[in-house]
């Protein structure tokens, strides 16, 4: 049944009407229509000022549609609070009761007309017309040209050419592809392999809550000269974050926002377009649910989100997760998976199989895979706090740090392969096409909105990894994706001036050689299985995936694809392509063709990896191909080989694994060591022993003949955080045995680390209190790192007099005291070595295999397999692994084994797991988010006992009070480290 016609409209109309009676001259008549994908037909049209006006709106689509005049200017007004009607909007036909309408039809349903009569505004100008019916109004508008003379957009043939926003080296050309009034607020794009580009329109942005401003905009350049000239409205979908086209089908990452601007959840998804008509067919089908938290989407926004999605020749959907993680996710199979944090995950395009690929990541948007599967993502900055634009090669297992790993605890993590300062990474692809010039092929190419920039990184194999420089490639402001086609076009979307709630800027560019000439790709679904298998040859990534996707629908026998698996003539990454589509054709039944190329060093890696590549297919996989490989020379396939035997599920493959577990360097232990002898030579420096509590260093220093005095306070070896140093009743000793007040003297200088140096003051302002509560009649206060430093001093100096010690404001800081005559470079341990840690973004490929060798021990939880690896070769793996281990039986066994242990070196190693293993990460609800700049202590973000802490807590007590000084020391410290708090743990100073 229709609607009722408003009585607004209802009596605008008449009006309108009754006006037409009294006009004398007869009205001018114009026809207005529709083409498919929600286009007005024409899109200009013209009057002449205070003219009367009939227009029939033809509606000859499938869909309903309005026509509605607004004022200049208010198009995107009227139609946002047509979207805003909600229930109301069928009764009023989608009007808004505005005074910028100015004339409107009723909403007319398909193969129907609609008749208005208005006079024309008598002020000249464009007056836009549009289709308010929810959604329509964003692509679905035309220009009524209100003048006395006809408009030259009328008399002029459409224009073509179209100056392009972005900027590219001499060798390219760019175009604008489609601007801001087609595609405002591109936040994805996604290019098939025959042209088509779906951008992804977010006008909610990162910041802004609410549905009805996202949609998937497919555009076509008919004639391939880089300006698109169709489009169609593919989907209405809540801020699309990562497109993947794959036939008639159509990956998409999205939000889904309720009534009430509320927020319904993040999905993977998949619409279909079976009937070729550039629409979905119908509302999306869920492939993953509940991918992101719902607390924070909700808050914040969608800004530290799930987002950006590739296939990888492996078939599966690697996804990006943004540091919001989530909670239970959960595929079409019922498999569930929480995220604490970023990383990377990925899903079988059916939605089986979800798993965690990589994690320890920050707010990473989107991934680049080339085609041996190696993963590369270009972070995002935490402003300033130490994790900056990282380029990072993501290993399968890999843990990557943020944000309590990557600073005290680098060895148990894989580093980045460059930090590049500030920035923000979005879109990111692997490009290797052919027809291009070969120093822009073959490479990763990474956007950053901040800099406005996408960037090439050239990658050099490193042993399992790789090390690159960065090299600027083309400017784009805001850019925020990057795709291709298979003739080599290359798309970038931006998002142009848009805010962080959106706007109406942004667009798409197209990016060719000079030169290039289209290549019309081929009709998949006309080939034969030979010419498809041929296809995994070409130089062509996107031809290889796409030929690969047509192969696997139509499930045939794979007799042509294993044909170009075991050509050995031909490029590796034919093979690889062919391997990989193997394994998804036939499953199970390639795995004995695939143990044979096991043997083959060429394709090896891969080999192994597609045996062991899905876990609910990993019965009956032999487990000596991988435990050889592990011995093998190439690191690529010991990686590949250790990353399998975790999936195989077999614990008699542990002791391979402890075989290549030990880093390339073992963690030193903290070193007891005496304090340096004071130099009381001309030269003199002068140091208290390490301060916290209520501590504090009496300084009587004989300063004769000293022309300068340095105050400094060094941190305690644990970090500057909370280090409120002070200097109580600070004097100067003259000769003749007077005392000068070292606070009624002006230093030369004073720096800090943090907040304030000022005499009366704590260094957050506070009045100056020591920490002990005892007087002090005067002070100074400052933070570690803190230099005073006076020159000049009185020539009858003798004596520096002080009491050193933390102020009430330190918080749990620790410092040490210096008294010197000259500026001292050493401000920390002072006495005491304390636990050193690496670079966390920089190459260290030999890291790689002992790393994910002990992520399957954990993955085995082969336990009892890694206590047996103590006092062997392969202890300091075993170790390592063993502080991941959370599981009652591992803990029992590395127990029992600390209880016989004599030898003091081995026993603090021992207590190093047991330490770490005293709490454990806080169960990851959903709601909880650590900000944009976290607590990058560690090792855990939320320390928290369970059901075996207080036994270890027993066991380290009881170790600490028999053992020696050093083992006593070292337990102290390594508790610090770890922020767990012993009972009865005697101090290690």
């Amino acid at each position: 049944m229709r609607p009722n016609l408003h009585d607004y409209l209802k009596s605008a109309f008449i009006v309108l009407l009754l006006g037409s009676f009294f006009t004398q001259a007869e009205a001018r008549k114009i026809a207005l229509g529709v083409k498919p994908g929600l286009h007005f037909d024409p899109k200009v049209l013209h009057v002449l000022p205070g003219e009367d006006v009939e227009l029939t709106f033809d509606n000859s689509d499938v869909m309903m549609h309005n026509f509605v005049l607004v004022k200049p200017g208010a198009r995107m007004e009227i139609v946002e609070a047509a979207n805003a009607l909600g229930e109301k909007g069928p009764a009023r036909h989608y009007v808004p009761d505005s005074a910028k309408v100015l004339a409107a039809t009723p909403v007319v349903q398909p193969k129907n007309k609609s008749t208005v009569k208005f006079k024309a505004p008598v002020k000249e100008g464009n007056y836009p017309y549009v289709c308010t019916f929810p959604g329509h109004g964003f692509l679905m508008h035309g220009t009524l040209f209100v003048a006395k003379k006809e408009p030259k957009e009328l008399t002029a043939g459409p224009s073509k050419s179209a100056g392009s926003p972005v900027g590219v080296p001499g060798e390219l050309e760019s175009t604008l592809f489609s601007p801001n009034t087609v595609t405002p607020c591109v936040a994805c794009i996604g290019v098939a392999p025959t042209g088509e580009v779906y951008a992804g329109v977010d006008q909610i942005g990162s910041l802004g809550k609410g549905g009805g401003k996202g949609r998937i905009i497919r555009l076509v350049d008919e004639d391939h000269d880089g300006i698109s000239d169709y489009r169609t409205e593919y989907a209405l979908i809540d801020n699309p974050r990562g497109i993947v086209p794959v036939g008639n089908k159509l990956y998409v990452l999205h939000a889904k926002w309720g009534k009430g601007n509320k927020f319904d959840g993040m999905f993977l998804s998949v619409l279909e377009d079976k009937d070729g008509d550039g629409m979905a067919d119908g509302p999306p089908k869920h492939l993953v649910k509940e991918i992101s938290t719902r607390k924070f989407n909700q808050s914040r926004g969608v800004d530290h989100t799930t987002n950006g999605i590739r296939m990888g020749i492996d078939g599966w959907i690697y996804v990006a997760v943004g540091d919001f993680g989530f909670v239970d996710a959960e595929g079409t199979d019922g498999t569930k998976l929480t995220m604490y944090g970023g990383g990377i995950i990925r899903v079988r395009p059916d939605g089986t199989e979800l798993e965690t690929y990589a994690d320890g990541l920050r707010n990473i948007y989107d991934v680049a895979i080339d085609p041996f599967m190696n993963v590369f993502t270009r972070g995002n900055t935490n402003d300033g706090g130490g994790w900056n634009m990282r380029f990072s090669h993501e290993i399968q297992t890999g843990e990557y740090g943020y944000p309590d790993l990557f600073k005290r605890y680098t060895s148990e993590i894989i580093p980045a392969l460059v930090d590049v300062g500030g920035g923000s990474g979005t879109g990111a692809m692997f490009f290797d096409e052919p027809g291009w010039p070969d120093k822009y092929n073959d490479v990763p190419m990474m956007c950053d909105w901040g800099r406005g920039q996408l960037f090439i990184h050239r990658v050099t194999p490193d042993g399992s990894s790789f090390t690159q420089n960065q090299e600027s490639f083309i400017k784009c402001g805001r850019i925020t994706d990057v795709d291709c086609d298979g003739s080599g076009r290359l798309f970038i979307g931006s998002w142009g001036n848009s805010g962080f709630k959106g706007g109406t800027d942004g667009y798409v560019a197209r990016v060719v050689p000079k030169g290039w000439k289209y290549k019309e790709f081929p009709d998949l679904q006309k080939r034969n299985e030979v010419d498809l298998a041929n296809m995994l040859t070409t130089p062509s990534a996107k031809a290889r995936l796409h030929a690969q996707q047509e192969i696997l629908r139509r499930r045939g026998e794979g007799r042509e694809v294993l044909a170009v698996a075991v050509d050995k003539k031909l490029t590796p990454r034919a093979r690889v392509a062919a391997i990989y589509t193997l394994k998804q054709l036939l499953g199970t039944k390639s795995h004995e063709e695939l143990l044979k190329l096991v043997d083959d060093p060429a394709v090896a890696e891969h080999a192994l990896r597609a045996l062991a590549d899905r876990r609910t297919q990993v019965e009956g996989i032999p487990q000596a191909p991988f435990a050889n490989a592990l011995k093998s020379k190439n690191p690529r396939i010991q990686v590949a080989a250790a990353v399998a035997l975790g999936r195989l599920g077999d614990k008699s493959a542990a002791k391979a694994l402890l075989a290549v577990s030990s880093p390339p360097v073992t963690d030193p232990l903290p070193v007891f060591q005496a304090p340096a002898p004071v130099d009381s030579g001309p030269h003199s420096i002068h140091q208290s022993p390490l301060i916290d509590g209520n501590k504090t260093h009496q300084f009587d220093v004989d300063i004769s003949g000293w022309k300068e005095l340095y105050l400094t306070i060094g941190d305690g070896g644990n970090g500057d955080g909370n280090d409120h140093g002070a200097w109580f009743e600070p004097t100067l000793v003259k000769k003749d045995g007077s005392v000068i007040r070292l606070t009624d003297l002006k230093w030369t200088q004073a720096t800090q680390g943090w907040g304030k140096t000022g005499v009366g003051i704590s260094p957050t302002g506070a009045k100056l209190v020591r920490s002990d509560k005892k007087a002090m009649a005067f002070g100074i206060g400052s933070h570690a790192v803190s230099v005073i430093s006076y020159k000049n001093l009185p020539s009858d100096i003798i004596r520096f007099k002080c009491v050193a010690g933390l102020a009430d404001t330190h918080g749990g800081g620790q410092v040490r005291f210096h008294a010197s005559n000259k500026v001292i470079k050493k401000f920390a341990g002072g006495g005491k070595k304390e636990i050193v840690e690496g670079p966390h973004a920089i190459p260290n490929s030999a890291s790689i295999l002992p790393h994910v060798a002990r992520k399957a021990l954990v993955a085995l939880r082969a336990g009892p397999a890694c206590v047996d690896a103590i006092g062997t070769p392969n202890q300091s793996g075993a170790l390592m692994a063993l502080r991941h281990m959370h599981h009652p039986e591992a803990v029992d066994a590395l127990l029992k084994r600390f209880e016989k242990t004599l030898k003091s070196d081995t026993k603090q190693r021992i207590a190093r797991s047991l330490v770490r293993l005293a709490n454990k990460e806080k169960l990851y609800q959903g709601d909880t988010w650590w900000g944009t700049r976290p607590d990058t202590r560690g090792p855990y973000y939320y320390p928290t006992p369970w059901e075996k802490t207080e036994e270890i807590y027993q066991a380290l007590v009881k170790a600490a009070k028999m053992g020696d000084s050093a083992t006593r020391f070292v337990i102290s410290k390594l508790a610090e480290k770890d922020r767990v708090s012993i009972p009865g743990l005697p101090k290690g100073d």
